[in-house]
């Protein structure tokens, strides 16, 4: 493993860290009768508390040389990251489902809300894959591993601006995307300060995959195409 990331399992322990902050007063303050919440709710947070315990314990395994271990665990995520984009998809269209019968399947705030997993679900998927690709290039694969940790830590500060911060929900969006991008841009300039960036361009993909989505969730959602777009959508799956 690089020098500069031998302590990565410190960065992905304050990542799991601030996810539980932001949910404590949403989610773990309600234990143990969770009022409000169902099933999907606990699944989608075990399994996403799962990703967060494997990239905390895989990098101690290579740094103890416990190879054998880091393969296995390895292998599970190729069944365990399957469900969490199922459990993440199924968490949107449940929310979707809620603001419909609320604001109705044609309200504004209802069609905009499609255009979400675009900035975390899609980025998750993609790093994980390019992950997986450059599992042999440990430099790569440890880079887009990184990257799906900032996309998991972003739901944990979406809730921090929100209940800690007291911003609403486009708001704590807005300062979301631009935290994460500016994480992303802080590691290509990591990189480039340690003469890596020639040889090794994963960040500047991830910056690209993440920052794009994040990016036009400031615009796009609210314009006349999308809404078309995305009621279009609505239509098609009834």
């Amino acid at each position: 493993m690089e020098k500069g990331f031998k302590n990565i399992a410190l960065f992905f322990t304050v990542t799991a860290a601030i996810v539980l902050i932001g949910f404590f007063p949403t989610y773990l303050s309600h234990f143990p009768y969770f009022e409000g919440f169902v099933a999907l709710h606990h699944f989608h947070g075990f399994v996403m508390a799962l990703w967060l315990v494997v990239l905390i314990v895989q990098p101690i395994l290579i740094n103890k040389r416990k190879f054998h271990w880091h393969r296995m665990i390895g292998k599970f995520s190729y069944v365990l990251v399957p469900i969490i984009v199922i459990s993440m998809a199924l968490v949107y269209q449940r929310s979707f489902v809620i603001s419909v019968a609320e604001n109705g399947a044609n309200h504004i705030e209802s069609l905009s809300m499609l255009f979400l997993p675009l900035t975390d679900i899609l980025p998750f998927t993609v790093f994980y894959l390019l992950a997986i690709i450059y599992r042999k290039k440990v430099a790569n694969h440890l880079r887009f591993m990184i990257s799906t940790a900032i996309v998991v830590g972003s739901a944990g500060i979406v809730r921090i601006c929100m209940v800690w911060l007291g911003m609403d929900f486009v708001g704590a969006m807005y300062a979301n995307a631009v935290l994460m991008i500016l994480v992303l841009v802080g590691l290509v300039l990591y990189d480039l300060y340690h003469k890596k960036l020639s040889e090794n361009k994963s960040f500047v993909v991830a910056l690209l995959v993440l920052g794009i989505p994040n990016l036009l969730l400031m615009y796009v959602p609210y314009t006349a195409w999308w809404q078309s777009f995305a009621e279009g959508i609505v239509k098609a799956m009834n």
